[in-house]
């Protein structure tokens, strides 16, 4: 395993020097095999793409409803926690701890409500992975076509971070673009 993972950093470091040598090449022979690299920017397709504008609509009508009922289950707690500050004087300790039980489990529902709509595994998260996953799938097809007919063994995001540099004369982004505007993979 160790071995493997010298060998990856050393297959790196020779691509790197290599590509440094010459910024004219879109390739760079290691240990006697031509590796062609391409970037395509993720960001540029999923703006120009129709369908994720769809996506990025429901998922905002689908927020803003679930916004709507939080803003609804806040004003209906702070009206009954002023109704009760109001009252708390004149209430017997059995009604005050009756009324301050039922004011939690409104807080209660209220949280959770929030969870289960917005949190980590909320059903905004849920519904966004659900639609977006048949595009995701349908832009890596396009990508991996494109790639194996131009015969690239690598295709990075330029978007991504850990790419520092890419020449657009590499760049697939619109060829990508093109084919699933047209609706191939």
């Amino acid at each position: 395993m160790r071995m493997l993972g010298l060998a990856f950093w050393s297959t790196v470091l020779c691509f790197s020097v290599l590509s440094a040598q010459s910024q004219r090449r879109t390739s760079a022979s290691v240990a006697g095999m031509e590796i062609r690299v391409a970037v395509v920017d993720l960001e540029t397709l999923v703006r120009q793409l129709p369908e994720a504008a769809q996506i990025d609509q429901r998922l905002n009508e689908t927020a803003q409803r679930f916004r709507d009922t939080l803003t609804q289950l806040r004003s209906e707690l702070e009206k009954r926690l002023e109704e009760y500050r109001k009252r708390e004087a004149i209430l017997t300790p059995e009604a005050k701890s009756k009324e301050e039980e039922a004011l939690r489990q409104l807080q209660e529902y209220y949280l959770q409500y929030q969870e289960d709509k917005f949190g980590v595994t909320g059903e905004l998260v849920r519904l966004r992975e659900q639609l977006l996953q048949p595009l995701r799938t349908r832009v890596q097809e396009a990508i991996r076509a494109i790639a194996r007919e131009e015969n690239f063994h690598i295709v990075l995001d330029r978007s991504s971070p850990s790419v520092l540099f890419a020449e657009d004369r590499i760049d697939l982004t619109y060829r990508v673009l093109d084919r699933l505007k047209r609706g191939q993979q």
